[in-house]
């Protein structure tokens, strides 16, 4: 059976430390590792029907590590556009930033029915780990917008 093409639109959140020098990953369960052919990635999901991106990115934060972030705690930083996300998936992906404390108390698939992640891990900026869903590239990029309180669309190749 053949598939049909869909747009998609999805939510990423970096969470970095008051200084920004380190950014919380979730290490993902196996299925996910597999499907997507990384182990470590950023709090995200899809947007759902009737809710904006940034319900969307507090709703996720909230199922996946168990903190409820007020709108004002978070910002939109970037958006992607991604025309082959999958092969029959074009996808736009909201990115916002926030801070918390390392000490935080995470509590991981703590409000969602599937357990998504096995475990988390503050990286520092500058020794990310291989095997990341999103580039090394972009995540460098994402921390100096969100320390910088800046924002960009991301660069459209036609």
């Amino acid at each position: 059976m053949e598939e049909e093409n869909r747009f998609t639109l999805g939510v990423f959140t970096c969470i970095f430390n008051k200084d920004y020098s380190k950014i919380l990953l979730l290490y993902r369960n196996a299925e996910k590792r597999a499907q997507w052919g990384a182990d470590w990635g950023n709090i995200g999901g899809s947007v759902e029907f009737g809710e904006t991106s940034l319900q969307a990115a507090i709703r996720e934060a909230y199922e996946e590590i168990g903190i409820k972030f007020k709108p004002s705690d978070l910002k939109l930083i970037y958006v992607k556009e991604t025309p082959n996300f999958l092969p029959h998936i074009q996808a736009v992906h909201f990115v916002y930033a926030t801070t918390l404390d390392e000490n935080a108390e995470i509590k991981l698939n703590a409000h969602t029915k599937t357990l998504e992640s096995e475990s988390y891990k503050w990286f520092p900026i500058n020794e990310l780990p291989e095997k990341m869903l999103d580039k090394k590239e972009d995540i460098l990029k994402w921390s100096k917008l969100a320390k910088s309180n800046s924002f960009m669309w991301s660069n459209l190749k036609e």
